[in-house]
Protein backbone atom coordinates (compact mmCIF):
# COMPACT_ATOMS: atom_id res chain seq x y z
CA UNK A 1 0.00 0.00 0.00
CA UNK A 2 2.98 2.27 0.90
CA UNK A 3 4.47 2.24 -2.40
CA UNK A 4 1.43 2.19 -4.24
CA UNK A 5 0.77 5.49 -2.30
CA UNK A 6 4.09 6.60 -3.29
CA UNK A 7 3.79 6.10 -7.13
CA UNK A 8 0.67 8.12 -7.21
CA UNK A 9 2.09 10.68 -5.73
CA UNK A 10 4.97 10.73 -8.10
CA UNK A 11 2.51 10.35 -11.07
CA UNK A 12 0.60 13.35 -10.23
CA UNK A 13 3.88 15.69 -8.80
CA UNK A 14 6.29 14.78 -11.97
CA UNK A 15 4.67 14.26 -15.12
CA UNK A 16 1.10 13.18 -16.51
CA UNK A 17 2.86 9.33 -17.01
CA UNK A 18 5.96 7.77 -16.46
CA UNK A 19 7.69 5.05 -18.59
CA UNK A 20 8.40 1.55 -17.82
CA UNK A 21 11.65 2.04 -15.79
CA UNK A 22 15.08 1.09 -17.32
CA UNK A 23 18.22 0.01 -15.06
CA UNK A 24 20.75 2.91 -15.06
CA UNK A 25 20.25 6.13 -14.03
CA UNK A 26 18.23 8.42 -11.34
CA UNK A 27 15.68 9.93 -13.86
CA UNK A 28 16.01 7.23 -17.05
CA UNK A 29 12.19 6.68 -17.36
CA UNK A 30 11.54 10.11 -17.73
CA UNK A 31 13.33 10.24 -20.88
CA UNK A 32 11.65 8.88 -23.09
CA UNK A 33 9.06 12.08 -22.23
CA UNK A 34 11.66 14.64 -23.65
CA UNK A 35 11.90 12.24 -27.25
CA UNK A 36 15.28 12.28 -27.74
CA UNK A 37 16.16 12.44 -31.05
CA UNK A 38 19.52 11.13 -30.54
CA UNK A 39 20.82 6.90 -29.50
CA UNK A 40 22.95 7.75 -27.14
CA UNK A 41 22.27 10.65 -24.16
CA UNK A 42 24.38 10.61 -21.13
CA UNK A 43 24.35 13.49 -18.74
CA UNK A 44 25.89 13.89 -15.13
CA UNK A 45 25.99 16.51 -11.95
CA UNK A 46 29.68 17.81 -11.91
CA UNK A 47 29.70 18.47 -8.40
CA UNK A 48 29.15 14.26 -7.44
CA UNK A 49 29.16 12.29 -10.41
CA UNK A 50 25.16 11.59 -10.11
CA UNK A 51 23.92 10.25 -13.39
CA UNK A 52 20.70 11.66 -13.93
CA UNK A 53 20.55 10.38 -17.75
CA UNK A 54 21.98 7.25 -19.21
CA UNK A 55 20.58 5.84 -22.51
CA UNK A 56 23.04 3.57 -23.90
CA UNK A 57 25.93 4.90 -21.97
CA UNK A 58 28.31 1.89 -23.26
CA UNK A 59 27.66 1.25 -26.95
CA UNK A 60 30.81 1.41 -28.73
CA UNK A 61 30.33 4.16 -31.14
CA UNK A 62 32.31 6.46 -33.76
CA UNK A 63 33.55 9.33 -31.92
CA UNK A 64 34.11 11.64 -35.02
CA UNK A 65 35.64 15.30 -33.53
CA UNK A 66 35.12 14.28 -29.72
CA UNK A 67 37.85 12.53 -30.66
CA UNK A 68 40.11 15.64 -30.54
CA UNK A 69 39.45 16.64 -27.03
CA UNK A 70 41.71 13.61 -26.29
CA UNK A 71 43.97 15.25 -28.95
CA UNK A 72 44.05 18.61 -26.50
CA UNK A 73 44.94 16.65 -23.57
CA UNK A 74 47.53 14.31 -24.74
CA UNK A 75 49.38 17.45 -26.52
CA UNK A 76 49.09 19.84 -23.35
CA UNK A 77 50.57 16.74 -21.28
CA UNK A 78 53.84 16.55 -23.38
CA UNK A 79 54.29 20.06 -24.42
CA UNK A 80 55.19 22.61 -22.26
CA UNK A 81 55.66 25.43 -24.34
CA UNK A 82 52.43 26.47 -25.75
CA UNK A 83 54.34 29.27 -27.58
CA UNK A 84 56.67 26.87 -29.08
CA UNK A 85 55.91 27.09 -33.03
CA UNK A 86 55.64 24.71 -35.82
CA UNK A 87 55.92 24.43 -39.31
CA UNK A 88 53.22 22.42 -40.91
CA UNK A 89 54.21 19.26 -42.79
CA UNK A 90 53.13 18.67 -46.33
CA UNK A 91 51.28 15.45 -45.40
CA UNK A 92 49.20 16.62 -42.83
CA UNK A 93 47.67 19.36 -45.14
CA UNK A 94 47.52 16.65 -47.71
CA UNK A 95 46.00 13.95 -46.01
CA UNK A 96 42.34 15.98 -46.48
CA UNK A 97 42.40 16.62 -49.32
CA UNK A 98 38.90 15.93 -51.39
CA UNK A 99 37.64 14.68 -47.71
CA UNK A 100 34.87 17.66 -47.56
CA UNK A 101 36.13 17.61 -43.75
CA UNK A 102 36.51 20.24 -41.52
CA UNK A 103 39.93 22.69 -42.30
CA UNK A 104 40.83 26.23 -41.40
CA UNK A 105 43.22 26.52 -44.16
CA UNK A 106 46.57 26.11 -42.99
CA UNK A 107 49.44 25.48 -45.73
CA UNK A 108 52.21 23.17 -46.13
CA UNK A 109 55.28 25.58 -44.77
CA UNK A 110 53.44 27.71 -42.37
CA UNK A 111 54.66 28.52 -38.61
CA UNK A 112 52.23 28.65 -36.21
CA UNK A 113 52.33 28.31 -32.87
CA UNK A 114 50.83 25.11 -30.71
CA UNK A 115 48.55 27.31 -28.73
CA UNK A 116 47.27 28.56 -31.94
CA UNK A 117 46.53 25.07 -33.48
CA UNK A 118 44.95 23.98 -30.22
CA UNK A 119 42.28 26.73 -31.21
CA UNK A 120 41.65 25.70 -34.72
CA UNK A 121 41.44 22.25 -33.53
CA UNK A 122 38.74 22.72 -30.87
CA UNK A 123 36.59 26.25 -32.10
CA UNK A 124 36.17 25.18 -35.70
CA UNK A 125 37.15 21.59 -35.69
CA UNK A 126 40.02 22.05 -37.63
CA UNK A 127 41.54 18.38 -39.05
CA UNK A 128 44.53 19.17 -40.25
CA UNK A 129 45.25 20.90 -37.13
CA UNK A 130 44.80 18.01 -35.17
CA UNK A 131 46.96 16.00 -37.30
CA UNK A 132 49.57 18.91 -37.21
CA UNK A 133 49.79 18.61 -33.48
CA UNK A 134 50.14 14.76 -33.53
CA UNK A 135 53.17 15.19 -35.68
CA UNK A 136 54.67 17.54 -33.55
CA UNK A 137 54.59 15.45 -30.29
CA UNK A 138 54.71 12.36 -32.02
CA UNK A 139 58.00 13.93 -33.52
CA UNK A 140 56.95 13.29 -37.02
CA UNK A 141 55.34 9.50 -36.34
CA UNK A 142 51.10 9.73 -35.97
CA UNK A 143 51.06 6.64 -34.76
CA UNK A 144 53.61 7.50 -32.04
CA UNK A 145 51.01 9.80 -30.86
CA UNK A 146 48.16 7.59 -31.31
CA UNK A 147 49.84 5.28 -28.69
CA UNK A 148 49.92 7.84 -26.67
CA UNK A 149 46.06 8.74 -27.02
CA UNK A 150 45.01 5.24 -26.05
CA UNK A 151 47.11 4.82 -23.08
CA UNK A 152 46.18 8.13 -21.45
CA UNK A 153 42.55 6.87 -21.66
CA UNK A 154 43.22 3.95 -20.00
CA UNK A 155 45.24 5.77 -17.61
CA UNK A 156 42.11 7.39 -16.53
CA UNK A 157 39.92 4.40 -16.44
CA UNK A 158 37.99 4.12 -20.02
CA UNK A 159 37.38 0.60 -20.92
CA UNK A 160 35.52 1.27 -24.46
CA UNK A 161 37.94 3.50 -25.72
CA UNK A 162 40.01 3.22 -29.04
CA UNK A 163 41.86 5.42 -31.29
CA UNK A 164 43.23 5.10 -34.47
CA UNK A 165 43.80 8.51 -35.58
CA UNK A 166 44.05 12.20 -33.65
CA UNK A 167 40.99 14.00 -35.77
CA UNK A 168 38.56 11.73 -35.42
CA UNK A 169 37.02 10.70 -39.18
CA UNK A 170 36.09 7.12 -39.37
CA UNK A 171 38.08 4.76 -39.23
CA UNK A 172 36.95 0.51 -38.63
CA UNK A 173 38.22 0.11 -34.77
CA UNK A 174 37.85 3.87 -33.90
CA UNK A 175 35.66 3.88 -31.48
CA UNK A 176 34.45 5.01 -28.37
CA UNK A 177 31.23 5.23 -25.52
CA UNK A 178 29.42 8.10 -23.74
CA UNK A 179 31.01 6.61 -20.00
CA UNK A 180 34.23 6.70 -21.62
CA UNK A 181 34.13 10.45 -23.11
CA UNK A 182 32.52 11.85 -19.95
CA UNK A 183 35.60 10.75 -18.21
CA UNK A 184 37.37 12.16 -20.71
CA UNK A 185 35.81 15.93 -20.21
CA UNK A 186 35.62 15.30 -16.38
CA UNK A 187 39.53 14.85 -16.55
CA UNK A 188 39.60 17.74 -18.72
CA UNK A 189 37.86 19.88 -16.43
CA UNK A 190 39.66 19.20 -13.53
CA UNK A 191 43.20 18.69 -14.67
CA UNK A 192 45.98 21.25 -13.75
CA UNK A 193 45.13 22.37 -17.60
CA UNK A 194 41.49 22.62 -17.27
CA UNK A 195 41.25 26.44 -17.30
CA UNK A 196 42.63 26.81 -20.57
CA UNK A 197 40.89 23.90 -22.11
CA UNK A 198 37.74 25.72 -20.46
CA UNK A 199 38.88 28.79 -22.18
CA UNK A 200 39.08 27.11 -25.66
CA UNK A 201 36.10 25.04 -25.73
CA UNK A 202 34.19 27.42 -24.38
CA UNK A 203 35.20 30.56 -26.90
CA UNK A 204 32.43 31.47 -29.58
CA UNK A 205 34.97 33.47 -31.84
CA UNK A 206 38.40 33.33 -31.81
CA UNK A 207 40.61 35.96 -33.87
CA UNK A 208 43.52 33.61 -35.24
CA UNK A 209 46.94 35.75 -36.08
CA UNK A 210 48.69 36.61 -39.47
CA UNK A 211 51.48 33.99 -40.10
CA UNK A 212 53.73 34.01 -42.57
CA UNK A 213 51.33 32.54 -45.32
CA UNK A 214 48.27 33.57 -44.03
CA UNK A 215 46.84 36.56 -43.60
CA UNK A 216 44.13 36.99 -40.28
CA UNK A 217 41.27 35.54 -40.11
CA UNK A 218 38.16 34.93 -37.72
CA UNK A 219 37.48 31.16 -36.37
CA UNK A 220 34.14 30.30 -35.22
CA UNK A 221 32.48 27.20 -32.88
CA UNK A 222 30.73 24.67 -34.40
CA UNK A 223 29.26 24.31 -30.89
CA UNK A 224 26.11 26.30 -32.05
CA UNK A 225 24.73 26.16 -28.23
CA UNK A 226 27.05 28.58 -27.68
CA UNK A 227 25.32 31.14 -30.52
CA UNK A 228 22.67 32.54 -29.86
CA UNK A 229 22.27 33.26 -33.57
CA UNK A 230 20.95 29.31 -33.74
CA UNK A 231 17.89 29.70 -31.43
CA UNK A 232 16.97 26.24 -31.98
CA UNK A 233 20.08 25.26 -30.40
CA UNK A 234 21.47 28.15 -28.26
CA UNK A 235 21.32 27.28 -24.65
CA UNK A 236 22.65 29.99 -22.07
CA UNK A 237 23.74 27.86 -19.55
CA UNK A 238 26.44 26.31 -21.82
CA UNK A 239 29.96 26.80 -21.87
CA UNK A 240 31.81 24.56 -23.72
CA UNK A 241 32.86 21.36 -24.71
CA UNK A 242 33.19 19.82 -28.13
CA UNK A 243 31.15 18.90 -31.06
CA UNK A 244 31.52 16.11 -33.97
CA UNK A 245 30.04 14.96 -36.66
CA UNK A 246 30.85 11.82 -39.10
CA UNK A 247 28.30 9.61 -40.88
CA UNK A 248 28.88 6.73 -38.90
CA UNK A 249 28.96 8.92 -35.68
CA UNK A 250 25.80 10.94 -36.19
CA UNK A 251 25.84 14.32 -34.63
CA UNK A 252 27.83 14.43 -31.71
CA UNK A 253 28.41 17.38 -28.85
CA UNK A 254 30.20 17.09 -25.15
CA UNK A 255 28.42 20.45 -23.31
CA UNK A 256 28.87 21.82 -19.80
CA UNK A 257 26.40 23.74 -18.55
CA UNK A 258 25.98 25.40 -15.09
CA UNK A 259 22.88 27.42 -13.76
CA UNK A 260 22.42 28.46 -9.88
CA UNK A 261 25.19 26.72 -8.57
CA UNK A 262 24.45 23.23 -10.02
CA UNK A 263 26.88 22.09 -13.22
CA UNK A 264 26.08 19.57 -15.37
CA UNK A 265 28.01 17.54 -18.32
CA UNK A 266 25.79 15.73 -21.36
CA UNK A 267 27.38 13.48 -23.77
CA UNK A 268 25.20 13.22 -26.34
CA UNK A 269 25.59 11.10 -30.03
CA UNK A 270 24.31 9.51 -32.36
CA UNK A 271 22.20 12.46 -33.42
CA UNK A 272 19.75 12.37 -36.38
CA UNK A 273 19.99 15.19 -38.56
CA UNK A 274 17.10 15.95 -40.96
CA UNK A 275 14.01 18.22 -41.07
CA UNK A 276 12.29 17.87 -37.54
CA UNK A 277 9.92 21.01 -37.86
CA UNK A 278 9.40 20.80 -41.76
CA UNK A 279 11.14 24.21 -42.19
CA UNK A 280 13.57 23.68 -44.90
CA UNK A 281 16.17 22.47 -43.14
CA UNK A 282 17.72 19.62 -41.39
CA UNK A 283 18.15 19.82 -37.58
CA UNK A 284 21.20 18.80 -35.33
CA UNK A 285 19.43 16.59 -33.20
CA UNK A 286 22.48 15.63 -30.53
CA UNK A 287 21.99 19.98 -29.80
CA UNK A 288 17.92 19.45 -28.91
CA UNK A 289 18.88 16.69 -27.18
CA UNK A 290 21.49 18.48 -25.47
CA UNK A 291 19.39 21.83 -25.01
CA UNK A 292 16.18 19.77 -23.68
CA UNK A 293 18.07 17.72 -20.69
CA UNK A 294 19.67 20.80 -19.43
CA UNK A 295 16.29 23.25 -19.46
CA UNK A 296 14.40 20.12 -18.04
CA UNK A 297 17.72 19.18 -15.64
CA UNK A 298 18.09 22.75 -13.99
CA UNK A 299 13.79 23.50 -14.19
CA UNK A 300 13.02 19.85 -12.20
CA UNK A 301 16.22 18.64 -10.27
CA UNK A 302 17.91 19.98 -6.89
CA UNK A 303 20.28 18.64 -4.88
CA UNK A 304 17.99 17.86 -1.43
CA UNK A 305 18.25 15.94 1.77
CA UNK A 306 16.12 12.34 1.25
CA UNK A 307 17.95 10.92 4.35
CA UNK A 308 18.74 12.01 7.71
CA UNK A 309 21.00 10.41 10.36
CA UNK A 310 18.35 10.07 12.30
CA UNK A 311 15.96 8.22 10.61
CA UNK A 312 15.76 5.13 12.12
CA UNK A 313 15.27 2.73 8.34
CA UNK A 314 15.48 -1.02 10.09
CA UNK A 315 16.36 -2.97 12.70
CA UNK A 316 18.71 -6.00 13.68
CA UNK A 317 17.84 -8.76 15.87
CA UNK A 318 21.37 -9.06 18.63
CA UNK A 319 22.47 -12.00 20.15
CA UNK A 320 24.12 -12.74 23.50
CA UNK A 321 22.92 -9.14 25.28
CA UNK A 322 20.48 -8.97 27.73
CA UNK A 323 20.86 -5.19 27.45
CA UNK A 324 18.78 -5.04 23.96
CA UNK A 325 16.78 -7.41 21.49
CA UNK A 326 17.46 -5.32 18.21
CA UNK A 327 19.48 -2.79 17.55
CA UNK A 328 18.67 0.24 15.52
CA UNK A 329 19.96 0.70 12.00
CA UNK A 330 20.26 4.30 10.86
CA UNK A 331 22.20 6.14 8.22
CA UNK A 332 26.00 6.73 8.79
CA UNK A 333 25.09 10.84 7.69
CA UNK A 334 22.52 12.83 6.77
CA UNK A 335 22.20 11.74 2.62
CA UNK A 336 21.27 14.42 0.02
CA UNK A 337 21.00 13.43 -3.78
CA UNK A 338 19.53 14.78 -6.53
CA UNK A 339 16.07 14.67 -6.75
CA UNK A 340 12.66 16.84 -8.13
CA UNK A 341 12.20 20.18 -6.56
CA UNK A 342 10.46 19.73 -3.13
CA UNK A 343 10.62 16.26 -2.80
CA UNK A 344 12.39 15.34 0.37
CA UNK A 345 12.58 12.30 2.44
CA UNK A 346 8.93 12.18 2.94
CA UNK A 347 8.78 11.30 -0.89
CA UNK A 348 11.17 8.55 -1.15
CA UNK A 349 11.07 4.66 -0.57
CA UNK A 350 14.24 3.47 1.80
CA UNK A 351 14.46 -0.26 1.71
CA UNK A 352 17.62 -2.78 3.54
CA UNK A 353 19.30 -4.16 0.41
CA UNK A 354 19.26 -7.36 1.56
CA UNK A 355 22.33 -8.92 0.05
CA UNK A 356 24.60 -6.37 2.72
CA UNK A 357 22.64 -7.30 5.98
CA UNK A 358 23.02 -10.58 8.48
CA UNK A 359 20.03 -11.97 9.98
CA UNK A 360 21.01 -10.86 13.41
CA UNK A 361 24.43 -9.41 14.91
CA UNK A 362 26.27 -10.63 17.73
CA UNK A 363 26.81 -8.61 20.77
CA UNK A 364 28.86 -6.21 22.15
CA UNK A 365 27.72 -3.79 18.90
CA UNK A 366 29.12 -0.39 18.87
CA UNK A 367 26.99 2.62 17.74
CA UNK A 368 28.37 3.82 14.42
CA UNK A 369 29.10 0.35 13.45
CA UNK A 370 28.53 -0.50 9.66
CA UNK A 371 24.94 -3.31 9.50
CA UNK A 372 24.26 -2.93 6.47
CA UNK A 373 23.43 -0.80 3.44
CA UNK A 374 20.42 1.05 2.52
CA UNK A 375 18.73 1.75 -1.21
CA UNK A 376 16.64 5.03 -1.64
CA UNK A 377 13.85 4.58 -4.40
CA UNK A 378 12.04 7.30 -6.28
CA UNK A 379 9.50 6.58 -8.67
CA UNK A 380 10.71 3.24 -8.87
CA UNK A 381 14.59 3.63 -9.73
CA UNK A 382 17.58 3.69 -7.68
CA UNK A 383 19.15 7.27 -6.88
CA UNK A 384 21.13 6.72 -3.89
CA UNK A 385 22.25 4.27 -1.30
CA UNK A 386 24.31 4.83 2.01
CA UNK A 387 25.50 2.70 4.78
CA UNK A 388 23.18 2.03 7.69
CA UNK A 389 24.98 1.85 11.08
CA UNK A 390 24.18 0.71 14.71
CA UNK A 391 22.32 3.63 16.58
CA UNK A 392 23.44 2.34 20.05
CA UNK A 393 26.13 0.88 21.59
CA UNK A 394 24.77 -2.60 22.86
CA UNK A 395 26.71 -4.38 25.96
CA UNK A 396 27.59 -8.25 25.33
CA UNK A 397 25.90 -10.69 28.12
CA UNK A 398 29.04 -12.90 29.69
CA UNK A 399 27.39 -15.69 30.81
CA UNK A 400 25.49 -16.21 27.06
CA UNK A 401 28.36 -15.46 25.19
CA UNK A 402 29.99 -18.67 27.44
CA UNK A 403 27.26 -20.49 26.52
CA UNK A 404 27.74 -19.48 22.73
CA UNK A 405 31.44 -20.72 23.01
CA UNK A 406 30.03 -23.97 24.16
CA UNK A 407 27.76 -24.34 21.68
CA UNK A 408 29.64 -23.50 19.19
CA UNK A 409 32.54 -25.69 20.13
CA UNK A 410 30.26 -28.59 20.39
CA UNK A 411 28.68 -27.77 16.75
CA UNK A 412 32.07 -27.72 15.30
CA UNK A 413 33.67 -31.22 13.19
CA UNK A 414 36.74 -31.15 15.04
CA UNK A 415 34.99 -31.14 18.72
CA UNK A 416 32.35 -34.21 16.79
CA UNK A 417 35.38 -36.24 16.34
CA UNK A 418 36.99 -35.85 19.04
CA UNK A 419 34.86 -35.80 21.40
CA UNK A 420 33.97 -39.51 18.81
CA UNK A 421 37.56 -40.48 20.03
CA UNK A 422 37.32 -40.02 22.93
CA UNK A 423 33.90 -41.86 23.78
CA UNK A 424 35.72 -45.01 21.32
CA UNK A 425 38.84 -45.40 23.90
CA UNK A 426 36.72 -44.48 27.12
CA UNK A 427 34.27 -47.52 25.61
CA UNK A 428 37.35 -49.70 24.71
CA UNK A 429 38.68 -49.01 28.01
CA UNK A 430 35.29 -49.80 29.67
CA UNK A 431 35.47 -53.38 28.00
CA UNK A 432 39.08 -54.03 28.83
CA UNK A 433 38.52 -53.23 32.69
CA UNK A 434 35.02 -55.22 32.56
CA UNK A 435 36.85 -57.74 30.92
CA UNK A 436 40.00 -57.69 33.06
CA UNK A 437 37.68 -57.73 36.35
CA UNK A 438 35.60 -60.68 34.93
CA UNK A 439 39.02 -62.60 34.60
CA UNK A 440 39.97 -61.69 38.11
CA UNK A 441 37.01 -62.51 39.26
CA UNK A 442 37.37 -66.15 37.95
CA UNK A 443 41.08 -66.43 39.23
CA UNK A 444 39.29 -65.80 42.69
CA UNK A 445 36.86 -68.15 42.23
CA UNK A 446 39.57 -70.87 41.17
CA UNK A 447 41.21 -69.84 44.05
CA UNK A 448 38.86 -70.71 46.12
CA UNK A 449 38.11 -74.17 44.52
CA UNK A 450 41.40 -75.12 45.24
CA UNK A 451 41.66 -74.25 48.73
CA UNK A 452 38.15 -75.76 49.17
CA UNK A 453 39.61 -78.88 47.97
CA UNK A 454 42.77 -78.74 50.08
CA UNK A 455 41.20 -78.52 53.22
CA UNK A 456 38.74 -81.47 51.95
CA UNK A 457 41.96 -83.79 51.79
CA UNK A 458 43.49 -82.64 54.94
Amino acid sequence: MKRLMLLVFCVLYLLPALCPSRAGAAYNSLLDELEPYSEIVYLQSLEDGTVIFEQNADMRTAPASLTKLVTALVTLKYCADLNAVVTVPDYAVNTFAGTNSSTVGLKPGEKITVQNLLYCMLVPSANEAAEILADYIGQGSVGKFVTLMNDFVKSIGCTGTHFLNAHGLDEENHYTTARDMAKIAVYALTSDRSDLIEKITSTVKYTLPATNMNDEKVLRTTNFMMNPGYAEYYCKYVSGMKTGSTEQAGKCVIAKASCDGYSYLAVVMRGTFYDVDRDGYNENGAFMDAKKIFEWTFKNIKYETVLTAAQVVAEMPVTLSTQADYVAMVPAADLSTFVPSGVGENSVLVEVDPATVSKSVEAPVEAGQKLGEAVVYYAGEEIARTDLVAAQTVRRNIFLFLISLIKKLFSTMVFRIIFALIMFFAAAYAAVCIIYERKKRQRREGLRVLNYRDIKRR
